[in-house]
């Protein structure tokens, strides 16, 4: 019989949440694939899906112009691209949300999930 075990793994929401995330470092994930789906009060969204865990994250409009600006508007050509999510302020709602940057490349970066919320 388990003893020890992380009880926060059984209350992790399906959606990764800015408030998921490590304040003080940004998180590296590889896109593993892109969806949509329908949302009853927000209409058709997209959906990423990552490599390094089972949450995945509901674009809002800025993440998806951000990851057109960086790999165009062709979401097959995301797949296995490596992004940094950083939560961020908002004012929003009054809620953290989650920024999208392009990671460097793996020659200059650190090391991989020091610090990984997942």
């Amino acid at each position: 019989m388990a003893t020890n075990l992380d009880a926060s793994q059984f209350v992790k929401s399906k959606y990764i949440k800015g408030s998921d995330l490590n304040t003080r470092r940004p998180t590296r994930v590889t896109i593993q694939d892109v969806d949509q789906q329908e949302f009853p009060e927000q209409g058709q969204k997209l959906i990423l899906k990552f490599l390094e865990t089972d949450q995945q994250l509901i674009l809002n409009k800025t993440q998806t112009t951000t990851l057109i600006e960086l790999f165009g508007p062709q979401t097959g050509t995301w797949r296995g691209k490596r992004v940094n999510l950083m939560q961020v302020s908002s004012s929003y709602q009054g809620r953290p949300t989650i920024l999208i940057t392009e990671a460097e490349s793996a020659a200059a970066a650190p090391e991989e999930n020091e610090d990984n919320p997942f």
